[in-house]
């Protein structure tokens, strides 16, 4: 019954948009790729088991580290496999056979495949694993993955390797860079050169596997992980009419019907169904004004975003509930350069921030001769007219005087209109 309680919290949606999709999944993360746009976040930031998704990184780092992947090799045996922390048995039916790096990364990535990424680890930091890991763990701070940590180059069943959907997130954009990552996953499956069907191995995520119920043929690619049958975890990307979606969900139920392929399918599907892009703002646009102090005195530049703006909305979205929040400073001091970012603007949808804008102004300040006297010249006309006009309020000029008509010219007084009055419209009862 505790159990069930838990679980009953977790279909609870918290969005920028409403959905009334019910999801079993607890930490979830769905991202418009082509507008940098969170348009589903549940939990994001909880820490949770990194598990197999810990070969994301593995991925990277070797894919870097070692110099040719067809050069590498790797002769499996019984052995190796034996000594593994974790063993998911990816490797069984190679041993006895020599593979390359490259058929182990394909390996790892179709299968999340544990053991092949141990040997890959070895390959890459000559046996050596203590120093792999820390390899993995720099790259974290590197990608500004701020709650991951790794303690080894596969799946792990301890708290101590941990990750989150936010992280997972950043992560899985840096791998979806690589070719190379991108051609095994379209392929679905590969075999080792020089070897037989038997050795063929495919794509094991069910999102991916056109014989299981749960596959969703829009899917490009996904990495699967399942702790002790009971939990799961998925990130994967889909595109339909152009459009890409990357979703994350950490601690999914490994039941049928509710687990994280079906959240995965449901969420997009929402999203695709609901949701549309919006032009928020042109790079031309002045979002704001920035006071620019100079040696001889103030004035003021428009600041400006450096793209135009793209963002997912819902598709009848209410405009009101859009609002900026700006950070930009009092004054800043020339000189600086177009394109030097100056300041920030969040932008809000409903309460919720869907875009951090940097803002820059669009020439250069302080820098040129003939730019600054045109800022100096404006500058002392702006100080000049205030005190003229302020002066023609305290002495105002004598009206002149009217030429005196003749009584032919007057008209009768009692026709007389004001020419006031004959502007104002009739009003009614």
């Amino acid at each position: 019954m505790i159990f069930a309680l838990f679980v009953s919290s977790f279909i609870i949606p918290a969005s920028s948009f409403e959905t009334t999709v019910e999801t079993s999944t607890s930490d979830l993360f769905l991202v418009n790729l082509d507008t940098d746009t969170i348009v589903f976040s549940q939990k994001p930031d909880t820490n949770w088991y990194a598990g197999s998704l810990a070969e994301l990184m593995t991925f990277l780092l070797s894919y870097e580290m070692i110099p040719d992947l067809n050069a590498a090799t790797f002769t499996v045996d019984q052995t190796f496999i034996s000594t593994l922390p974790y063993s998911d048995g990816c490797l069984d039916k190679f041993v006895g056979q020599t593979l390359t790096a490259k058929d182990l990364t394909a390996i790892m990535l179709l299968t999340s495949g544990n053991d092949a990424a141990y040997a890959l680890a070895d390959l890459s930091a000559n046996n050596d694993r203590d120093a792999f890991v820390a390899a993995m763990n720099a790259r974290v701070a590197a990608l500004g993955m701020k709650s991951t940590a790794y303690v080894s180059p596969g799946f792990n069943n301890t708290s101590a390797q941990h990750t989150t959907c936010r992280d997972t997130y950043l992560l899985y954009q840096e791998v979806r860079k690589n070719d190379f990552f991108l051609s095994v996953m379209k392929s679905r499956s590969y075999t080792p050169a020089g070897l037989g069907e038997e050795y063929t191995v495919t794509a094991e995520a069910s999102i991916l596997n056109e014989n299981s119920p749960y596959y969703f043929r829009y899917t490009n690619d996904a990495m699967y992980s399942y702790t002790e049958d009971t939990y799961e975890e998925l990130v994967a990307t889909t595109t339909y009419r152009g459009k890409t979606y990357l979703f994350v969900g950490l601690l999914g139920l490994h039941q049928s019907e509710q687990n994280v392929f079906a959240d995965a399918r449901k969420l997009t599907s929402w999203a695709y169904l609901n949701l549309s892009d919006h032009k928020m703002f042109n790079a031309e646009d002045a979002l704001s004004d920035l006071t620019v102090t100079a040696d001889w005195g103030d004035y003021q530049v428009g600041l400006h975003p450096y793209n135009s703006a793209f963002k997912t909305l819902p598709n009848e979205y209410d405009e009101a509930k859009l609002t900026y929040q700006f950070d930009i400073p009092k004054t800043v001091k020339t000189p600086f350069l177009a394109g030097q970012t100056l300041g920030r603007a969040k932008l809000f949808y409903a309460g919720e921030e869907i875009d951090d804008i940097a803002l820059s102004s669009n020439t250069d300040e302080g820098l040129g001769m003939l730019s600054d006297f045109g800022r100096f010249t404006g500058y002392v006309y702006r100080r000049m007219t205030p005190h003229r006009e302020i002066l023609a309020k305290e002495f105002p000029t004598e009206p002149a005087v009217p030429v005196a008509q003749t009584s032919s010219e007057m008209p009768a007084t009692d026709a007389a209109v004001p020419a006031t009055e004959a502007v104002v419209p009739a009003t009614e009862g």
